[in-house]
């Protein structure tokens, strides 16, 4: 009998995490389009909620990871021919395979925190949208850990090299891809006393899976509050940033 695959603790750990996920997921659909690249898509854990539209991949670099995508994607989309998985590692160029899906749009969640050279991984999203045929609105659409000041011990554990600022992510964007629009709003300000207590003041070096139960179940009662706050009010905190950047290339 093959030996069972041990996945990264903090994607087993969100797999039931169903309200949280699809909050994440329905902040960031308005600004995805139809031809949709997923980069870091893990176990599918937010994968499974994106739309499926003209065309949706799904890359991993991980192969042990990698398989249980392939596998749980299979059972959730269906078959669906709009939808497929790939290898792909965000820290080496795009292939010419990839970009002949001709892409209008990147997206990634708690993905370029992981990433020591983030400016030359997006400068490569930047550049595999920029050299497919897709008219209209580019777009790469990115949720990453926010404040700097709320690094800790569990940012250390799960590989993050930084947390972002709406400042720091637009100077990365200015670099990255000059001349593109950038915007972004944070998001969640609930969870984030909890993540500052957990790693800045306690040190924890994991999330308990209680504490994800307890706050999934509160998830369906304080996305509205949330959302109020960050969209009608702009308040400058929260647990992640959701970053969007931008290219209008000319329809024919």
């Amino acid at each position: 009998m093959p030996d069972k695959i041990q996945l990264p603790y903090e994607l087993a750990l969100l797999a039931e995490a169903v309200n949280y996920q699809q909050w994440m997921a329905d902040r960031i659909r308005p600004h995805l389009g139809t031809r949709i690249l997923e980069i870091g898509s893990g176990i599918g854990n937010l994968s499974r909620w994106l739309p499926v539209r003209e065309r949706l991949l799904l890359t991993e670099s991980e192969p042990n990871v990698f398989a249980t995508l392939k596998q749980n994607m299979a059972e959730h989309f269906g078959g669906d021919a709009r939808v497929s998985t790939a290898r792909f590692d965000l820290s080496q160029p795009a292939t010419e395979a990839l970009g002949a899906h001709d892409f209008d749009t990147v997206v990634s969640f708690n993905v370029m925190e992981h990433i020591d050279d983030d400016a030359a991984a997006l400068a490569r999203l930047a550049r595999l949208l920029i050299e497919g045929s897709a008219t209209g609105r580019l777009r790469i659409a990115t949720l990453v850990p926010a404040h700097a000041w709320a690094y800790g011990s569990i940012d250390q554990v799960y590989g993050h090299f930084r947390r972002y600022s709406k400042q720091a992510f637009a100077q990365l964007a200015a670099r990255a891809a000059p001349g593109w629009t950038y915007s972004a709003r944070y998001y969640n300000v609930v969870g984030l006393p909890g993540w500052f207590v957990m790693g800045k003041i306690l040190r924890q070096r994991r999330i308990l899976p209680a504490a994800v139960k307890r706050f999934d179940a509160l998830c369906p009662y304080i996305r509205d509050c949330d959302d109020f706050i960050h969209d009608r009010l702009g308040l400058p905190l929260g647990q992640s940033l959701i970053a969007v950047i931008s290219f209008e290339r000319p329809r024919p």
